[in-house]
């Protein structure tokens, strides 16, 4: 038959099974899931369905950086803080922290916008498809609002402003959080108690 490949690809792209590329680094290791030091879960192209779209349930934050940028490795300890929180306020099994490397990877979602680097996203459980942005904090009426706007995310000093960011969404369950921290509280004071007596 004429066209081959062509035609091939054509037709995929006409009856919509054509798949789209996405660059992606190798997983570096054999499981799915790969962590840093700050238990900061390593994003790639290939596993951003898995490990952010497909967890309906987890609200989802995702920090695109890019390993050259001086921003984002300033950005990268605010970041790395965050984190720490979550886990200190037993939060992690409703809030997954990420990070993508976007020099290395596409992220594969049509409202990712990752022009300006650090980025930070929200996909709020249950609606991923439509993630909030973190945006500069500026006045469009002041006279140095371009300026302000150029800023990008410095107005971020450390993970706490994160926390407060989202919490200002109104996307979290503040109740459930309040008593995954408490029931962490209290499995502390429990073990305290076990260890005084043994």
């Amino acid at each position: 038959e004429h066209g081959g490949a062509m035609k091939s690809f054509i037709d995929e792209v006409l009856d919509d099974t054509a798949v789209q590329f996405v660059r992606s680094e190798q997983r570096q290791l054999k499981t799915e899931h790969i962590a840093t030091k700050s238990n900061v879960t390593v994003v790639t192209g290939n596993t951003f369905q898995s490990l952010v779209m497909e967890r309906e349930e987890e609200h989802t934050m995702l920090l695109m950086k890019q390993s050259t940028c001086g921003h984002c490795k300033r950005f990268s300890i605010f970041w790395n803080e965050f984190q720490t929180i979550i886990q200190a306020l037993n939060w992690s099994s409703v809030i997954n922290v990420c990070k993508i490397d976007v020099s290395k990877n596409d992220v594969p979602h049509p409202q990712i916008d990752a022009l300006d680097l650090p980025s930070v996203y929200y996909f709020p459980a249950g609606s991923k498809e439509t993630p909030i942005e973190m945006t500069p904090k500026y006045d469009k009426d002041s006279i140095d609002a371009q300026y302000q706007y150029d800023e990008g995310l410095s107005w971020v000093t450390s993970g706490y402003d994160v926390v407060e960011w989202m919490m200002k969404q109104g996307k979290l369950d503040l109740e459930l959080l309040i008593s995954l921290d408490a029931n962490k509280a209290n499995s502390i004071e429990e073990d305290k108690q076990y260890n005084k007596h043994n």
